[in-house]
Parts: C-alpha cells; sequence; structure tokens
C-alpha cells in the first residue's frame, strides 16, 4: 500500500531509489544527524540504501508494521523526512529537515500533516517525542503543535557515540484533534 499525505506545500510520500542521494547529502551534513538518535555519522549513499530497503520491506506489511516514515518532498525533491516507531503502541515521532531548508516553516506543515494522518489512521491515544536539549527549535514546533513537556530524557546518538539531555514530550489525541492544527 502506498500512502500520500498532501499539505498546502508539501507531499509526505514513500521513500524513492531517486531520493537517495538527497538523503545522503543532508544526514551526511553533521549539523542535521547530531540532532538525530538513530543516524549514525559520517552518513552515506550506502546508508540510504539501506534505509530505502528497509522501508519498502516495511511499506509492503502495512498494517501490521512497527515503524512507517515518509519523505518530505517540496517542489518536486526530497528536503527531509518523518516517521512514526512503536505505531502499535504509543507512537514516536522523529523527523529531519535538510539544513538548506531550515526556517522556512516546512517542517511545521509536515508534522501537523503527519500527525493528522497518524490520529485518523491509526487508533493511537498519544504521539510521543524525545527532542534533544540543545535542539530548542524542534521543542518549539512540537509545543507550537500542542506537545506537552513529560520530563526530563536521555536520547543515545549514533553520530556522537553518546547519550546527550533530552526532554520528552507527549501530544494527546484528543488535544490535536481538537485544536486548529488538525
Amino acid at each position: 500500500m502506498t500512502i500520500r499525505i498532501d499539505s498546502r506545500r508539501l507531499a509526505l510520500r514513500p521513500l524513492a531509489a531517486t531520493d537517495i542521494d538527497r538523503v545522503a547529502e543532508y544526514l551526511g551534513d553533521y549539523e542535521v544527524s547530531k540532532m538525530l538518535s538513530r543516524v549514525p555519522y559520517p552518513y552515506d549513499r550506502a546508508d540510504g540504501i539501506e534505509k530505502l530497503r528497509s522501508a519498502e520491506a516495511n511499506a509492503a506489511l502495512w498494517p501490521d508494521i512497527e515503524e512507517i516514515g515518509f519523505a518530505i518532498d517540496h517542489d518536486g525533491g526530497l528536503v527531509g523526512a518523518i516517521s512514526f516507531r512503536a505505531l502499535h503502541e504509543t507512537p514516536v515521532i522523529g523527523y529531519w529537515l535538510g539544513r538548506p531548508y531550515w526556517g522556512q516553516g516546512l517542517m511545521s506543515e509536515a508534522v501537523a500533516a503527519a500527525l493528522g494522518w497518524l490520529f485518523t489512521a491509526c487508533d493511537a491515544a498519544a504521539v510521543e517525542a524525545s527532542v534533544m536539549q540543545e535542539n530548542p527549535a524542534s521543542a518549539a514546533l512540537l509545543r507550537k503543535l500542542g506537545f506537552d513537556i513529560t520530563g526530563a530524557d536521555e536520547c543515545s546518538s549514533l553520530s556522537r557515540c553518546a547519550a546527550v539531555p533530552a526532554v520528552r514530550m507527549r501530544l494527546e489525541r484528543a488535544d490535536f484533534l481538537g485544536s486548529s492544527n488538525a
């Protein structure tokens, strides 16, 4: 099954082979990868190909999957990605955006669209996130969409080979669906 989510400026769609060079370029930027828990540094084309294989295998199993990811497409090309893991528990959202696209409101739009899809396609009562303390832009984005801080956390970072301080955040389904973000 192919899932596509459209918003005003973006399309969230499955990762494609044509995306691999851009994925490798953007995740090969340490300023991007250092804020992510499950991305190694350096990140190269081979890592992107492995991610594509995993995504394709997962998509074939929908809805019996634990994780789903979307490429974020803007003006005809990949600019980032968003995913949910632990779909059959309390889903955890993760996302990244290539540095050339920072500060344009694209990730806020992508996360809002993805949350709208999640809360209509799955029976999740809430979604959670873990945000590194040194990434206040990500925490602000989630707060804007209705997430509340629920406590301190520690986030392992493959790119840093270390755990870093983080905050745990949570958004209740009813709060999102009752907001202007839905």
